[in-house]
């Protein structure tokens, strides 16, 4: 037992009695103080946190490797770039009349959004309890599509960050959002509310150093005719556990994803999607392509859920997974849990290595062996863009 529960109720023993903040946002952290000390510490009991080790949650960075310099950020093709660090959001350039943006304690009762955790999502919990920075993103109505790159960049990489950030999306809207990885150890909520008409391309990017740590919990609530796309690079790092959920609150939304995980060394990499399917004429679609190698780890996992009515549901669910080394493991699980009839739904996944007869046809055109692997890891991964 790590005594992580433990740790969160000392850290958390300041902030709850914290003048500054507002009282329903105290009345959150007591009562998922209250939840927490009902449950037990993660482990590998649970489902979520089979195929990780939840002990490194409470290692020292310094136990492991000392950690890098910071990445570069780059605004690239964006319409604004927003940092997040310890004093909260910084815009960088002139905030445009589409956006409002409004830190934990600036926001409304009514904004937060309620989610329930349980033992299976104790870590997300802590979240609700230990939030530091975040707040909400309003996207309101423009009639061009827009581009937002958040960057999580904090002065202590040693210390755990516990970061909230809520986007509302107005309906019509085309919305690009970008979440990259700069510094900091980071424990991120991230819930999506999307208005009837709206379309999101998400993207999430997090390249880790060896000794670097992300867990994340991102959901997505859509209204009627609702599209999203969401691509996800994880990469490297001590530790990523990433869980996505998707609930479709209306009819005739979209659901597309994509993720490429590729881990090396000794770290853990979690990828699991959870589609809700409530109402008719919804569609989903998971692909994974996941790389493994040196005595690293991935678990891959996909559950669409179609409730009952839920009618003329489209369902789609591909993870592949190639292992480059024999310490290297990789567990990839699709899953469908169906309570109607009138269902479209494939789901498959594979486990391997490159396949030697493409190897030895690269090579025999003049290309050597390391290149033409490469080759054939950049054509995998590409099977995985979704966007």
């Amino acid at each position: 037992m790590v005594g992580l529960i433990n740790n969160w109720m000392t850290q958390a023993e300041a902030s709850l009695d914290d003048s500054k903040q507002p009282s329903w946002l105290q009345l959150k952290r007591q009562t998922a103080q209250q939840q927490l000390q009902q449950l037990d510490d993660p482990s590998r009991t649970l489902e979520l946190w089979r195929y990780a080790d939840v002990s490194r949650l409470s290692k020292s960075l310094n136990s492991v490797v000392a950690p890098s310099q910071s990445k570069s950020a780059d605004s690239g093709e964006t319409d604004l770039l927003i940092v997040l660090n310890e004093s909260g959001y910084t815009c960088i350039g002139q905030q445009p009349e589409w956006l409002t943006i409004q830190s934990l304690v600036e926001m409304a009762a009514q904004d937060w959004q309620d989610i329930t955790f349980d033992q299976e999502t104790v870590v997300n919990l802590a979240n609700t309890l230990l939030v530091q920075s975040g707040g909400l993103i309003t996207v309101k109505t423009t009639q061009q599509p827009v581009h937002i790159k958040l960057v999580y960049d904090f002065a202590d990489p040693e210390a755990w960050q516990y970061v909230r950030n809520h986007f509302n999306i107005a309906g019509g809207t085309k919305v690009h959002i970008t979440e990259q990885h700069q510094t900091g150890r980071i424990n991120a909520v991230n819930v999506y509310r999307l208005a009837a008409g709206a379309e999101l391309i998400r993207q999430q990017d997090i390249q880790l150093n060896v000794a670097e740590q992300f867990v994340s919990y991102n959901q997505f609530d859509t209204a009627q005719n609702v599209d999203v796309v969401n691509m996800n690079h994880h990469i490297g790092g001590s530790l990523q556990h990433h869980h996505h959920v998707v609930n479709f609150n209306a009819e005739r939304s979209k659901y597309k994803s994509g993720s490429i995980n590729k881990s090396f060394d000794d770290n853990n990499i979690t990828d699991i999607v959870n589609v809700n399917h409530h109402f008719k004429y919804n569609q989903s679609d998971v692909t994974h392509r996941s790389i493994a190698k040196d005595r690293s780890q991935i678990f891959n996992n996909a559950k669409a859920y179609v409730a009952v009515g839920a009618d003329q549901t489209e369902i789609e669910q591909d993870l592949k997974n190639i292992l480059l080394s024999p310490d290297a493991k990789i567990f990839s699980k699709p899953e469908l849990e169906v309570y109607t009839d009138e269902v479209v739904a494939a789901h498959g996944s594979t486990i391997g290595a490159l396949d030697d007869t493409v190897l030895f046809y690269l090579q025999s055109r003049g290309i050597d062996i390391e290149q033409s692997r490469d080759i054939m890891i950049e054509s995998f991964e590409r099977e995985a863009l979704v966007c």
